[in-house]
């Protein structure tokens, strides 16, 4: 037993001693891929769909990665999202509308493989490990009633994973510094976790934390707070449908998922020690 450990240990030095360690920054952009029908634009009388991804926008990233030879080797990438502005509702006149926008912090742990002419690819998964989808929208005629209604909703997704996976080429600037340039494709669906309402305001008064709003539902935990699983049972969970439906708890609701997916091109600076 105590000589297999110290075969073990005694292997996993001398990888680490021929593994060559590497570091780098770069920035990019995704454009969106894989859209599906993400809003609804009004005009006239047609209803048309609006097709998009949440994953489109600027992303700054690190990595941090070691070859365990000349060719093979591991690097964790972490980038954050900036995302662009998404069109949820849009209708002539602009008397309703509706936009999103989300960001987040993302890992990717992944194998690399590199060829001796300085192209290599990369590939693995992709993990939001925080992050944000930003609701924006505006009736200029709520409920009828003439009034005008502005609100926020904060989204927050639950744990998923995706595939990212890249090709690109580096060039050698001296010993220890290489410019890279490389196209990346991200495939990811974020399945929904929670939503909040930290803004909802009628002829810009708040309704969320007023005394007196508009409707007594307003103020209450249920509408201010949604909660999402993959089941719901009305005769437990708080639903809407719920005959014991409490107004003091998050409201339930069914979760769904939200396209995340990104084709896009990265450049940066590698430094190898």
């Amino acid at each position: 037993m105590k000589r297999n450990l110290l075969l073990i240990i005694a292997l996993f030095v001398a990888t680490s001693m021929s593994a060559q360690f590497y570091a780098g920054l770069g920035v990019g952009y995704g454009m969106g891929a894989s859209k599906r029908a993400n809003g609804l634009e009004y005009s006239g009388t047609k209803t048309i769909n609006i097709y998009g991804s949440y994953g489109q926008g600027f992303s700054p990233n690190l990595k941090l990665g070691f070859m365990f030879n000349d060719n093979m080797g591991f690097e964790l990438g972490v980038s954050y999202l900036f995302g662009a502005s998404q069109t949820k509702i849009k209708m002539e006149g602009d008397t309703v509308g509706q936009e999103a926008k989300s960001s987040g912090l993302r890992l990717a742990p992944q194998l690399v493989y590199k060829l001796d002419n300085g192209f290599y690819g990369r590939f693995g998964l992709i993990i939001p490990v925080l992050g944000t989808t930003v609701v924006t929208g505006h009736n200029n005629n709520f409920m009828g009633m003439g009034i005008k209604q502005e609100y926020t909703v904060e989204n927050k997704g639950a744990f998923s994973i995706g595939f990212i996976g890249a090709i690109g080429y580096g060039f050698a600037l001296n010993d220890n510094m290489t410019l890279f340039g490389e196209i990346e494709y991200i495939g990811l669906s974020i399945k929904s976790g929670s939503k909040t309402f930290t803004q909802f305001d009628l002829d810009g008064v708040d309704q969320l934390e007023n005394d007196k709003p508009l409707n007594p539902m307003f103020g209450t935990t249920a509408f201010k707070e949604t909660e999402y699983f993959d089941e719901v049972d009305d005769s437990v969970d708080n639903t809407t449908s719920n005959p014991k439906y409490d107004t003091d708890k998050p409201t339930a609701e069914l979760r769904q998922k939200a396209p995340f997916s990104s084709f896009g091109l990265n450049i940066g600076i590698i430094m190898t020690f």
